[in-house]
């Protein structure tokens, strides 16, 4: 996955929830600046901005080798295992109510 379809993938993510830059932002504990900026196609966040952003909306971020479950074209028998965590994400509901580590929104 590259910048930009981590951004789309976000994105899309936010749409779906249906939460605002703001909510973002209250979640996150980041600016609606830095929201808008992490989410934009020419952003470049920090880790620790992406880490807030992706748990801000409900994701957690995991990493594989690169290739992981692409097709092997020189193999014609290769069938690859099927993942349902695309699918997981598009259809995961809206994360609860954000809460401070105090207990308070």
């Amino acid at each position: 996955m590259n910048k930009q379809e981590l951004i789309t993938t976000l994105t899309a993510r936010r749409d779906a929830t249906g939460l605002s830059t703001a909510d973002i932002a209250s979640r996150s504990g980041l600016t609606e600046r830095s929201v808008r900026n992490a989410l934009s196609l020419q952003g470049n966040p920090q880790m620790s901005s992406l880490l807030a952003l992706v748990d801000a909306l409900g994701l957690e971020l995991q990493l594989a080798p690169k290739g992981f479950g692409e097709s092997a074209g020189t193999d014609p028998g290769y069938r690859p295992v099927t993942t349902r965590v695309g699918h997981a994400v598009a259809q995961a509901p809206s994360p609860p109510p954000y809460t401070n580590k105090r207990g308070s929104p």
